[in-house]
């Protein structure tokens, strides 16, 4: 008698950059272990996807834990603030051999 394989389902629902890679990642950690996963995209995890949107995708600093330099809610609301943070996550992804660069 033969063994199932485990299996793992991701959702991926948010269309910026910093949510783009955890289902990737996910999904490439649970291959390696041998297991079969699959990524179901919805709503805003479709840009991840579209030909036409995952170039644009960003970075919101408002109320992003994430973010590796806490910023003040009050500064991540300014003009611009999204474009640098977005510039600034393309350049580490570049310079760890990512390809969002």
């Amino acid at each position: 008698m033969t063994e199932k394989k485990k299996r793992l389902a991701i959702i991926a629902s948010k269309g910026t950059m910093d949510m783009a890679y955890p289902p990737l990642i996910l999904a490439s950690t649970a291959i390696s272990m041998d297991m079969e996963a699959g990524i179901f995209f919805t709503f805003y995890g479709l840009d991840l996807i579209n030909k036409n949107k995952y170039g644009s995708l960003k970075v919101p600093p408002i109320a992003n834990p994430a973010m590796p330099v806490p910023m003040p809610n009050i500064l991540g609301m300014l003009p611009g603030m999204t474009a640098m943070a977005t510039m600034m996550m393309k350049s580490w992804m570049g310079k760890a051999k990512g390809r969002a660069a």
